[in-house]
């Protein structure tokens, strides 16, 4: 007969439910990058989620461990929405316009200064991860620069290094959203710049 007991200490959910672990890292991405490092706690995230800290220590040994995780998983779901844009049917240059409407679109307190805030209390392993993770978006984005190069539609350049420099830029223009501009206007300013320099 099978055992309806749950393993000592496990959080109770109910059937269809998100599990404890996913609602966890869902609400402690979002705090991580509305907030920061410094500025959220384990109990903050405990509160968000409705559940005890020990319930977060059940998953996670502490905050660099559920950081490391919340960020890595807030850079798949960029990297997975950015490869579906970019798959879109139509010129590259809209795609690139789209992908950076969606990005600036999404609320976030600066990325560097949250690694910034973080870095002394993550391992190297820890960063690395991080690191990978995010250069998985930049290698989607250089997949399809390479693509265009190919099929003659942009000059010859280096794909990796030109989606590193359009996330550079679609970082600073978050601050230009915090002044007021509109996502759609800034995103179509800033593929108007690279492009410019990209057509042949």
């Amino acid at each position: 007969m099978k055992s309806n007991l749950r393993t000592p200490g496990r959080p109770k959910r109910k059937e269809q439910e998100p599990s404890v672990q996913e609602t966890v890292l869902f609400k402690a991405s979002m705090l991580f990058m509305e907030l920061g490092y410094e500025a959220v706690s384990l109990q903050q995230i405990a509160k968000a989620c409705g559940v005890t800290k020990a319930s977060i220590y059940y998953y996670y040994k502490g905050k660099p461990e559920l950081f490391t995780a919340a960020l890595t998983a807030v850079m798949r779901r960029a990297s997975e929405r950015t490869a579906a844009l970019l798959e879109e049917d139509m010129p590259l240059r809209e795609r690139l316009i789209l992908v950076s409407e969606t990005k600036l679109g999404r609320q976030h307190a600066d990325f560097e200064t949250i690694m910034r805030e973080a870095r002394s209390s993550l391992s190297e392993e820890q960063l690395d991860d991080i690191r990978r993770a995010e250069e998985g978006i930049h290698e989607i984005i250089a997949g399809h620069l390479a693509r265009s190069i190919e099929q003659g539609e942009i000059r010859q350049t280096d794909p990796l290094l030109t989606a590193y420099a359009l996330s550079a830029v679609l970082m600073v223009g978050n601050r230009e959203i915090a002044k007021g501009k509109t996502a759609e206007k800034l995103a179509r300013e800033i593929v108007d710049l690279f492009w410019h320099g990209l057509e042949k």
